[in-house]
């Protein structure tokens, strides 16, 4: 048996102090020592040299698969700069992107979508894991209907052993998108059933007021044709030591661990 540990972080595009903030996501990704992390708002672009997933897979020795999304000018460095907000998955295994899919949108919301790749895990396992980042428009709907497109696509996937699905939900435990998905999908939230202490929380700024909001979520599926799940370990809330020094989080957001014990 063996232990594999999966982060799911939203790393907040160019905004605060970029530079720094990437340097302490890396320092603290790289104490964790994860196996797999799955990243949101992965900011891109040629025209600033800059590119968030290719330095942390660089500092973490890590292979990455990037999906761009979300292209826009955005402010970097005082100038307007093309760009993408996308999703990329960073990995100490093999990694192989099989698919990519637009969410179900509406007027008013850049596209949003779905990653999915397939990770070579040791003693000839595989896993499908999906990453994405439903709409933060106040649209219960929408982000209900985007959830259980997630649901349906990777629940496709029966020829994997491990199934799983990070992200930014834009949503709470509990709520009525989070339910559509792990109801359609048959998922279990990782982070309750690796034992992570409540409250939970996951948004920064609301932190430090007092607020607990949880919208990162890391969910399992079932083994193909049972109703057996893998056992998950040591969940917590991390990436959210404050330097003092500079005054800073590595993002916006918390990161959420989870720790998948595999056969």
């Amino acid at each position: 048996m063996g232990q594999i540990r999966i982060i799911t972080i939203n790393t907040w595009k160019c905004d605060g102090n970029y530079d720094k903030r990437l340097v302490l996501l890396a320092e603290q990704l790289k104490a964790l020592s994860p196996g797999i992390i799955a990243c949101q708002e992965c900011f891109s672009s040629d025209e600033a040299n800059a590119d968030t997933l290719k330095f942390l897979s660089e500092k973490l020795n890590m292979q990455f698969g990037f999906l761009p999304a979300r292209f826009r000018k955005r402010l970097f460095k005082g100038n307007w700069v093309n760009s993408f907000s996308g999703l990329g998955i960073l990995s100490s295994f093999p990694i192989r992107e099989l698919e990519s899919y637009i969410l179900p949108e509406v007027p008013g919301d850049e596209p949003r979508k779905l990653q999915l790749a397939e990770i070579e895990l040791p003693g000839n396992n595989k896993m499908i894991i999906a990453n994405t980042h439903l709409t933060h428009l106040r649209n219960v709907e929408l982000r209900k209907e985007q959830a259980g497109f997630v649901a349906d696509k990777v629940a496709a996937f029966e020829e994997y052993k491990y199934r799983l699905i990070c992200g930014d939900l834009n949503a709470m435990p509990g709520s009525t998108e989070i339910n559509a998905l792990t109801s359609r999908a048959k998922a279990i939230d990782c982070y309750a059933a690796g034992g992570g202490a409540e409250p939970r929380y996951s948004l920064a700024e609301a932190y430090n007021r007092g607020i607990m909001i949880c919208v990162d979520h890391i969910f399992a599926l079932p083994y193909p044709s049972t109703n057996t799940y893998p056992d998950f370990v040591n969940s917590a809330i991390v990436l959210n030591a404050k330097d003092h020094e500079k005054g800073i989080y590595p993002s916006d957001h918390f990161g959420i661990c989870t720790t998948l014990v595999i056969d």
